[in-house]
């Protein structure tokens, strides 16, 4: 399909059940691309163990309980290397002085990783519960205290001493200190996450004091090594469910979605929408299952939102008319995808914008703002760097190539990010983001009509030095709808092609394990939710 076609739909039906209010207002400005929704991957299974035993950090020698432990047990497999694996909760900490405090986590194998040490200053600390990670979005502050959200592993100090039954000396750092670069994936990543961990937890100076008070918390995903894409995906098998829109009739119509879940024929229908509303879709309430979603434009824009957790509506006022909505993603590393919206610059020269609604962090429940592109730009929206979050990226034309522009920070005007700059395709082709090639980082991709006939080409973030990956898939007329249908942790290439002979409306998807596949679904006129990530 033509990229700068624009697909609507309109309306709302509104149900009796419990409201979920957010309010959030931004300004005005413009935008366009056509309505899509968003995927999301995970590692699964998720697992998260407690130890609620307080822990007293007592004056310049060790905490009590020395170590605190907690014992892990039922697991299959090994802990992934990718980011966000393993992760540490320390709930409720309180000092007087947090630079003297140090902690390191120790696991069954006897790998140990210092976690932090040296953070904050002077200012007190007040149970406040915070969590450790490689996909945190910065490191713990160095001068100041912190709050409540997700940091990496942070080491100011690297040589202090963690006695017996402590390991001493004998642990990875994290860094900045001494240049160190350890993390939690490559530390634990491909060892047993069954059996004890243990946190010790030092006071190396004298004169503060401080607690834990409740204790801490210990997250693995285990027992697979392949992402689990959850694109399209109503019941969170992992599998892209085939779905259909239907506009019951005029501009004002009901929106019926039909789902045909795993390629079943039997299917559900859910009435949510009318004709002007974008259609979208994506996991707001973490429970790796696919809400339905509409956007409406207007003045005050809301996206509402059936969520699949509890079958209630969550109604979050967002954007403006011109805005695109149809970047919503895990921008936090929460495991949640937040409201988005993308903003194109007015004129010729004009920055562009990202808007997201934070669900954790240090900003949870305010509007994050994000520069990045320009007028014109198309956004490419994606986990790049596959550190479990959504990073900006834009497609623009230079004459007739394209060129992606990546930002890998985790938004505002304080954590610019990493950058990367690729030159890939045509800027006539469409974008079609996904992890094609499995490895938890999304793929730059496009689809270019050509003779009549769709080709695919993809850069595979698995393989340095290999610029493109192509297949010819689909025909003029045919809607991208590309997802994992095989469930084998690729996004496979797809097409929705509609027919006015009965039976004949399709799905068509090249499955990465399966082979080639078809299935029938819908009529003609409605409109194949899993025509996502399509710019």
């Amino acid at each position: 399909m033509n990229r700068k076609v624009l697909i609507s739909f309109a309306g709302f039906l509104i149900l009796t059940v419990p409201v979920w209010t957010c309010q959030t207002l931004i300004a005005q400005t413009n935008a366009r691309s056509r309505p899509i929704p968003n995927g999301t991957t995970d590692l699964r299974p998720e697992t998260v163990f407690t130890n609620s035993t307080p822990i007293t950090i007592n004056d310049n020698t060790t905490a009590n309980p020395y170590p605190s432990t907690i014992a892990v047990s039922g697991l299959s497999g090994t802990i992934p290397t990718t980011p966000g694996s393993v992760k540490v909760t320390i709930n409720g900490f309180s000092h007087t002085f947090p630079d003297d405090v140090a902690m390191l986590l120790v696991g069954p194998t006897g790998a140990a990783l210092l976690i932090q040490d040296g953070a904050g200053d002077n200012p007190d600390m007040v149970n406040v519960t915070y969590t450790l990670s490689d996909a945190g979005g910065a490191l713990l502050p160095d001068l100041t205290a912190w709050t409540a959200g997700t940091y990496k592993p942070t080491a100011y100090f690297s040589a202090d001493q963690f006695p017996a039954p402590g390991p001493g000396t004998v642990y990875s750092n994290p860094g900045p200190a001494s240049n160190g670069t350890a993390t939690f994936s490559s530390v634990f990543g491909g060892t047993t996450p069954n059996g004890n961990w243990k946190l010790y937890v030092i006071d190396v100076a004298t004169g503060d004091t401080g607690t834990i008070a409740g204790g801490w918390s210990l997250e693995i995903g285990a027992g697979i090594t392949a992402t689990v894409q959850h694109i399209v995906d109503f019941n969170g098998d992992g599998t892209t469910d085939f779905s259909v829109v239907r506009n019951s009739g005029g501009a004002a119509g009901q929106l019926t979605w039909f789902q045909g879940i795993n390629g079943q024929p039997v299917y559900t229908a859910q009435p949510w929408g009318v004709a002007t509303d974008f259609v979208l879709t994506s996991d707001y309430d973490g429970d790796h299952k696919s809400d339905i979603t509409v956007w409406r434009p207007g003045a005050q824009s809301y996206f509402y939102i059936l969520q699949s957790s509890d079958s209630t509506v969550r109604s979050v006022p967002f954007g403006i008319t011109g805005d695109d909505p149809t970047i919503p993603g895990d921008y936090t590393g929460d495991g949640k995808d937040d409201p988005a919206v993308y903003r194109d610059g007015a004129i010729t020269g004009d920055q562009s914008f990202w808007y997201y609604l934070a669900s954790s962090g240090p900003l949870v429940g305010q509007v994050v703002v994000t520069q990045w592109g320009q007028h014109n730009d198309f956004p490419a929206p994606g986990d790049y760097n596959g550190d479990g979050r959504m990073d900006f990226c834009v497609q623009r034309g230079v004459n007739t190539s394209a060129v992606f522009y990546e930002h890998d920070g985790t938004g505002g005007p304080d954590v610019p990010g990493p950058t990367n700059t690729e030159f890939f395709g045509n800027i006539s082709d469409n974008v079609v983001p996904g992890d094609y090639d499995g490895d938890g980082k999304t793929d730059i991709a496009v689809a270019r009509l050509s003779g009549g006939s769709l080709f695919w080409y993809y850069d595979p973030s698995s393989i340095p030095g290999v610029q493109a990956v192509a297949t010819q898939w689909g025909s003029t007329g045919d809607y991208t709808t590309q997802g994992d249908y095989d469930g084998d942790g690729k996004t496979d290439v797809a097409v929705w092609r509609q027919s006015a002979t009965q039976g004949q409306t399709s799905y068509y998807y090249l499955g990465s394990t399966v082979g080639v596949r078809a299935f029938q679904w819908g009529q003609l006129n409605d409109y194949p939710v899993a025509n996502y990530n399509t710019h």
